[in-house]
């Protein structure tokens, strides 16, 4: 039986190789595409009320700040009214609406993307808020609060010049634009929710083919009249067999993966090894 068939979203990673790009890497961001409706759209939207209902304080940060209210009530009107326009209507929330009256995690339930609020303060653009139910390697809650070039310290090419330009480029956003971008990184487990590279229960290293590659489609959008800037993450993973079916890609993510800087490999390379490069050569080499 055939297995699933390549995601287009293969086409929009950036497999350069070499040390990370000083660029943000983002494209003008087409307003009807702002949220991705998909295959996975209801499922992944039942799991993130699922989280939120056993472990809120896992992925719920900072909807209790009172600079945050406004941004919040602004954010669920923007939602609400690209859902009736693009889809027709509001989608019914998949928990029991008593749980989550009003904030960001009721507004989070309306859509598959996690949703943190940026604001800006003295010292620079700050993570205020979010409700983040699929984290790849980080806990919302270490993070909230702090200014982005504390939030992103750990991120390869981040610190620096990266950083600057990062909130120069929020300021620049004109109320209603948006940006958009992809991340990628290679995991051992098909989890959505997975805050820490390892488990709590070790695991065997499954074969290359059964691995995943995850990737976060994200978007930047400058509220249209409160003073800040919704950042949604939209997480999309497949198993690295897919990648049979485009040796292109296989062959162009272990060439990007080869030349990792010693940053890259130790942030992002926990699921990375010899035999999985090995396979993606060999699937390269097919073609």
């Amino acid at each position: 039986m055939r297995g699933p068939l390549p995601p287009g979203w293969l086409d929009e990673l950036d497999l350069h190789v070499g040390p990370p790009d000083a660029s943000m890497g983002t494209r003008s961001l087409d307003p009807d595409r702002w949220f991705l409706v998909d295959d996975e759209w209801e499922a992944q939207r039942t799991e993130a009320a699922r989280l939120l209902a056993s472990a809120p304080d896992e992925v719920l940060v900072g909807d209790d700040d009172p600079a945050v209210g406004a941004a919040a009530a602004e954010l669920d009107d923007v939602v609400r009214t690209w859902l009736g326009r693009f889809r027709g209507s509001v989608p019914p929330v998949v928990t029991d609406p008593r749980n989550f009256p009003e904030g960001l995690a009721s507004t989070r339930l309306l859509v598959a993307d996690d949703l943190c609020l940026l604001l800006p303060g003295e010292g620079g653009w700050r993570l205020a808020a979010g409700c983040v139910c699929f984290p790849s390697c980080w806990r919302p809650r270490d993070r909230i609060g702090g200014p982005l070039d504390r939030v992103h310290a750990v991120v390869p090419g981040y610190p620096g010049a990266l950083a600057g330009r990062v909130d120069g480029f929020l300021g620049r956003l004109r109320p209603g634009q948006g940006v958009w971008r992809r991340n990628w990184l290679v995991h051992d487990v098909a989890d959505l929710h997975l805050p820490t590279w390892v488990d709590d229960v070790e695991r065997p290293t499954p074969v290359p083919e059964g691995r995943w590659l995850r990737s976060e489609r994200q978007t930047l959008v400058r509220l249209p009249t409160v003073e800040a800037v919704v950042f949604t993450i939209r997480t999309q993973q497949v198993p690295m067999a897919v990648l049979g079916e485009r040796p292109d890609v296989a062959g162009d993510l272990a060439a990007a993966i080869r030349g990792w800087s010693p940053e890259q490999r130790a942030y992002k390379g926990a699921a990375v090894d010899e035999a999985l490069l090995s396979w993606l050569e060999r699937v390269a080499d097919r073609s």
